[in-house]
């Protein structure tokens, strides 16, 4: 599950950057993704595991 959620975040937060390069519409919805992301990320990075 661990992993899922890390590439889940990994993939949100490339989502964003790339939206904006491709100008995609609602590009702006794309960049909160990718700052939500980054806090998966960084959430996970902080939890120990069990």
């Amino acid at each position: 599950m661990r992993n899922a959620l890390l590439i889940l975040g990994i993939l949100l937060f490339i989502a964003g950057p790339a939206a904006k390069i491709y100008h995609l519409d609602y590009a702006n919805n794309y960049l909160i993704a990718s700052a939500l992301g980054l806090v998966m990320i960084t959430a996970i990075g902080f939890v120990k595991k069990k």
